[in-house]
């Protein structure tokens, strides 16, 4: 007996309690979005070099701090052997980018982080509709994904952002993700 097809996903816990959530229609949009943001956390601890936010941000902040403004982009591109692959790499790709047109304050980094993390979870919502695409039905699969993508639009990510950039302080409460007892149980 299968306890469903996201058990067998090839991918992260954090990604397997998202489709496990999306895939059932128990869960609403905001317990999908409860699941996202933890699963990217765990995203940018594994794929994401220890000392590269720091590096960027210091960089931009010497620029903040120059009196003549100068082009980092070449600085920027010498990290590039640290951003290791995934979700690094993306962000230093939007950093440059951003950087071309004369921007590297820390709201442009800030900017560059958001779109990094919806990029991959954009990613992730594809995974779980190729997986559900293989191991269920194709109208399951389309309908899991549709439910991902609406929780992504509703998670806090800009807010998880600046909390991994350390531009603001980290909530010591975080939501539960597992109902505790009976008086938790499907919203209505």
């Amino acid at each position: 007996m299968s306890d469903g097809p996201h058990r067998s996903l090839p991918m992260r816990g954090g990604w397997r309690r998202v489709a496990e959530r999306a895939a059932n229609p128990a869960f609403v949009c905001e317990e999908i979005s409860s699941a996202i943001i933890p699963a990217l956390e765990q995203d940018c601890r594994a794929e994401m070099e220890s000392g590269l936010i720091d590096d960027i941000c210091d960089l931009a902040r010497e620029r903040e701090s120059s009196l003549f403004r100068e082009d980092i982009r070449h600085q920027l591109e010498g990290l590039r052997r640290a951003t290791g692959c995934g979700i690094g790499r993306v962000f230093l790709d939007n950093v440059i980018q951003l950087s071309a047109v004369g921007a590297a304050e820390l709201d442009v980094i800030a900017r560059a982080m958001t779109a990094a993390l919806i990029d991959r979870a954009a990613r992730g919502a594809r995974q779980v509709e190729e997986h559900y695409c293989r191991n269920s039905t194709m109208s399951r699969a389309i309908d899991t994904r549709s439910r991902i993508d609406q929780a992504i639009s509703a998670s806090p990510i800009e807010a998880l952002a600046r909390q991994l950039l350390k531009m603001e302080v980290r909530r010591s409460e975080r939501p539960a993700l597992r109902q505790q007892g009976l008086d938790d149980g499907v919203r209505l």
